[in-house]
């Protein structure tokens, strides 16, 4: 758990490093009690609530990619307890597909975890291709 200083735009930003790195312990303990809103049509599309639903969709992801899917954060914009993280998504299937995708991130802070985060996809049609 980070501590009492930490920011929530930090706190955001470990959240990405963690992913990066595989740190699933640090991930799980930040989205505990998360609403994790994918707003695409494809597989991953919906609502996930806690760590218990969200584990297997980030694991699910990482497993479709054989480990190629990569989040990279290039801004946080930070209002109070709001953070919006604009990323880059990048990833190839086994079968050729890949993804690049500009996102946009919405996530809400409380009591040094995420709340929510709401998850939009830059091309809608690709993205659901690539996941497809």
């Amino acid at each position: 758990m980070p501590s009492t200083t930490t920011t929530p735009a930090q706190l955001v930003a470990e959240g990405y490093e963690a992913f990066r790195t595989g740190d699933m312990a640090t991930i799980a303990d930040m989205f505990a009690v998360t609403e994790w809103n994918h707003r695409n049509n494809d597989r991953f599309a919906g609502v996930k609530h806690g760590f218990d639903e969200i584990g297997p969709f980030l694991g699910e992801s990482v497993q479709l990619t054989d480990g190629s899917l990569k989040v990279v954060p290039t801004q946080f914009l930070a209002n109070g307890d709001t953070v919006v993280a604009l990323v880059h998504m990048l990833g190839n299937r086994p079968d050729g597909r890949s993804l690049d995708d500009h996102q946009v991130h919405v996530l809400r802070i409380s009591d040094g975890r995420v709340a929510t985060f709401d998850q939009y996809v830059g091309n809608p049609d690709h993205v659901a291709a690539f996941w497809a």
